[in-house]
């Protein structure tokens, strides 16, 4: 359960990471003419952002299911190795 422990926290951790990495990049983009697009083809010079609560959460939900089911399949693996045939070997 160790393993399984270890790398929820490194996937959890990393979910957190990126969302206040996006946060920055959103407010970034959001406050500084960055991207600059022309204004007679688009209509608007200012790229348009627009963040969607429900988008929001989706991504959060579809990390948090990827982080639990990669991290149990190499536990399961690591549950099934004898050690003692391990270091038997060694």
């Amino acid at each position: 359960m160790c393993f399984l422990r270890k790398s929820r926290i490194i996937g959890f951790s990393g979910i957190v990471t990126g969302i206040a990495l996006g946060f920055i990049g959103y407010w970034l983009l959001d406050n500084f003419d960055i991207v600059t697009l022309p204004a007679d083809v688009y209509g608007s010079a200012k790229l348009p952002l627009d963040l969607a609560m429900s988008d929001f959460i989706s991504i959060i939900v579809g990390a948090v299911i990827i982080v639990l089911v990669s991290s149990y399949y190499p536990a399961s693996k690591a549950t099934n190795i004898d050690v003692i045939d391990v270091l038997r070997n060694e």
